[in-house]
C-alpha cells in the first residue's frame, strides 16, 4: 500500500505554489481529491479561481487576515487566529481521510514567525491517511522540517528581473 509521501517545497525562488498545484493538477486527474489550503494568503489569484472553476475534485481555502505577508512586520493575534484556522483545517482534511493530495501553501511562514510550532506539523504529518500525499510550501523551512519530509526541493533563484513580476 502507499504510505503517501510528505514533500517540501522551499527556498527563496519562485515556483514553490506552481509545484505543489501541478501536483494537485495531476492527483485531481486522477480522480482523487485535493485540498489546497493557502496560509497569508486572502486574495485568490488566477491559478486557485481556474482549479475552483474547472477542476472538479478540488477544495482550496486560504487563511489569510487580509492585511498582506507578515514577511516585513510584526504577527498579531489576528495573524495567529489565522494561522490556527489553518491549522484546524489542514488537521480536518488530514484525519477525513478524503483527499488523496493535501497542500498546505506557505505554512511555513507562520512557522517561522512562531505561529504555528514544528509539533503541532507533527501532528498534522500523523494524521495523514496512507495513500494520503502531503506537500509543505515556502520559504524560510527549518531544518527540523526538511527532517520530517520524505522530499525536499529547493528552490533558488538564479535571475530575476527588478521588479520582480507577479506571476
Amino acid at each position: 500500500m502507499n504510505k503517501g509521501c510528505v514533500r517540501l517545497y522551499t527556498g527563496d525562488g519562485k515556483g514553490k505554489t506552481t509545484m505543489a498545484l501541478g501536483l494537485a493538477l495531476r492527483v485531481a486527474g486522477e480522480g482523487r481529491r485535493v485540498f489546497v489550503g493557502q496560509f497569508i494568503k486572502d486574495d485568490p489569484r488566477g491559478d486557485i479561481m481556474a482549479l475552483r472553476k474547472a477542476i472538479p475534485g478540488v477544495v482550496t481555502a486560504q487563511f489569510g487576515c487580509g492585511t498582506g505577508c507578515i514577511c516585513g512586520r510584526e504577527p498579531d493575534e489576528k495573524d495567529l487566529d489565522c494561522a490556527k484556522k489553518g491549522l484546524a483545517r489542514a488537521r480536518q482534511a488530514l484525519s477525513s481521510g478524503n483527499f488523496g493530495l493535501v497542500v498546505l501553501d506557505e505554512i511555513t511562514i507562520p512557522m517561522y514567525f512562531g505561529l504555528i510550532t514544528i509539533s503541532e506539523v507533527k501532528e498534522l504529518v500523523a494524521l495523514k491517511t496512507p495513500g494520503t500525499e502531503l506537500v509543505f510550501t515556502g520559504r524560510y523551512a527549518s531544518d527540523e522540517l526538511k527532517a520530517l519530509a520524505d522530499m525536499v526541493t529547493v528552490v533558488e533563484s538564479e535571475k530575476l528581473p527588478t521588479p520582480v513580476p507577479d506571476l
